[in-house]
């Protein structure tokens, strides 16, 4: 790796090519768990229980894939680079899956719906690992690393405000171009936007972003299958793994239960739920950039450690306080949507580190596999709370369709569901955060040890 290159800050227009994928990729994140699941659920008639199995066993599934694609990215080297052919190919399968879950007529069978979210989660796994992976190539300096994560997760926000916003758009302006306003509407017009956007955000990505780590570690000395498990072994990475797992869980759970929360316990309707949503990732935006200045002001892992152990008392808050009215939980929603945004960044700049660490000690660069290792992790964070949360309120007579006309201890379940996982998770990564070793003098170190060699 030629250190000069890597030392220089990337300009803007590099960082908002490699930021470019972010909006489609977004869109096979949250709000497919917020969005789909219901949606399969009422809409088109798929058992509660079975959609949450099918949309936890999907991932599951996927997660030897994960591992697959990273161990295919760090053995390969052609003239094209290194992440840009895994992170294209990986797009045109995602086109593919869009197709199959987005656009889909009641009636729908579980078999159907199975085969539809495992195209679109491969294509996605193939494409998310490449990106992230790619990302740490771009620069081995300890803070611009959070500079380039930076710019990946203020992607992600502006993509989750764009799609979250598209089908109540979609039942606003429907009916005034001929379509009638339905939950059907606004599913198929977010697939449309996710189509439309992955195209010119691949060939963003593909033709503005430099991938010149094909050559050196990664292609000298690539890891073997059996060398999988020793990495996976590698102490810095597995405590980074559990505090990504258990920064996951809180928003794998909202977004599970956040419209039966507030729908049913709050007495708000579908929409409103739904817009308390753009107000918890608005506030993103100023999270991001906020959380950035704080990890360049102390660390990466000081900055995680806050702001998800913060993010626990917002959430406490924002459950127990007493009913008020709207206003008062979008307000509850923005404050808890600061701390909210910052693990996911920062976690994957700080995975960085570690991959530096583990190339000066084996001399074989590992990036793909840990990054596909952590966006498995992230997976877990969204699968484990829709298979359990739905199996749950399934077994206390929870019915999707009534809303707040559940009874009483229906509700009460919802409620107790949507707030001890999130709290105990959140304290669980921010006490593993603050024990973090590779701060940014060690970083230094490793890297002067490696342009050393």
């Amino acid at each position: 790796m030629d250190s000069a290159s890597r030392s220089v800050p990337l300009k803007r227009r590099t960082l908002a090519a490699f930021a470019a994928p972010c909006l489609p990729l977004t869109g096979v994140g949250l709000p497919m768990v917020i969005y789909l699941p219901p949606y399969y659920a009422s809409t088109l008639g798929l058992d509660l229980a079975i959609t949450g199995i099918l949309f936890s066993a999907v991932r599951w599934i996927d997660l030897p894939l994960d591992i697959a694609f990273g161990h295919g990215i760090d053995r390969t080297s052609t003239r094209f680079g290194r992440f840009r052919p895994w992170m294209v190919a990986g797009g045109l399968i995602m086109l593919l899956g869009l197709y199959l879950c987005f656009f889909v007529e009641p009636g729908l069978s579980p078999l159907r719906a199975f085969l539809g979210l495992l195209v679109i989660y491969i294509g996605f796994s193939m494409a998310q690992v490449a990106h992230t992976s790619w990302g740490q190539a771009l620069s081995t300096d300890y803070h611009e690393r959070s500079r380039i994560f930076g710019w990946w997760q203020t992607a992600n926000m502006i993509a989750l405000l764009t799609l979250l916003a598209v089908p109540p758009l979609a039942n606003w302006l429907g009916p005034q171009l001929g379509f009638a306003a339905t939950p059907s509407l606004g599913i198929h017009a977010m697939g449309l936007v996710l189509a439309l956007m992955l195209t010119p955000a691949l060939l963003a990505v593909a033709l503005g972003v430099p991938d010149r780590q094909s050559a050196g570690a990664a292609s000298e000395h690539p890891h073997g299958w059996r060398d999988i498990w020793q990495a996976l072994r590698q102490p810095n990475l597995r405590r980074l793994m559990l505090i990504d797992l258990l920064a996951s869980l809180p928003p794998g759970f909202g977004g599970a239960l956040l419209v039966f929360f507030f729908e049913a316990a709050r007495g708000f309707s579908v929409n409103e739920a739904r817009l308390l949503l753009l107000f918890y990732f608005a506030a993103g935006l100023i999270g991001a950039p906020l959380w950035g200045w704080v990890a360049r002001r102390t660390s990466k892992h000081m900055a995680v450690a806050w702001a998800i152990g913060s993010y626990a008392v917002l959430h406490m808050g924002l459950v127990l306080a007493p009913n008020a009215g709207f206003w008062v939980a979008a307000a509850g929603m923005l404050l808890a949507g600061i701390p909210a945004v910052a693990p996911p960044f920062l976690v994957r700049a700080m995975l960085a580190d570690v991959t530096d660490a583990e190339t000066l000690a084996t001399g074989r660069s590992n990036a793909g596999l840990y990054y596909a290792v952590l966006v498995g992790v992230q997976k877990l964070g969204y699968a484990i709370p829709v298979g359990l949360a739905y199996a749950v309120l399934d077994a206390v007579g929870f019915d999707a369709k009534l809303g707040a006309a559940n009874t009483q201890s229906a509700i009460d379940g919802l409620v107790l569901l949507f707030l001890v996982p999130p709290v105990v998770s959140a304290l669980g990564a921010a006490w593993l955060a603050r024990g973090w070793t590779i701060d940014r003098a060690a970083q230094a170190r490793i890297i002067a040890e490696l342009h050393g060699r």
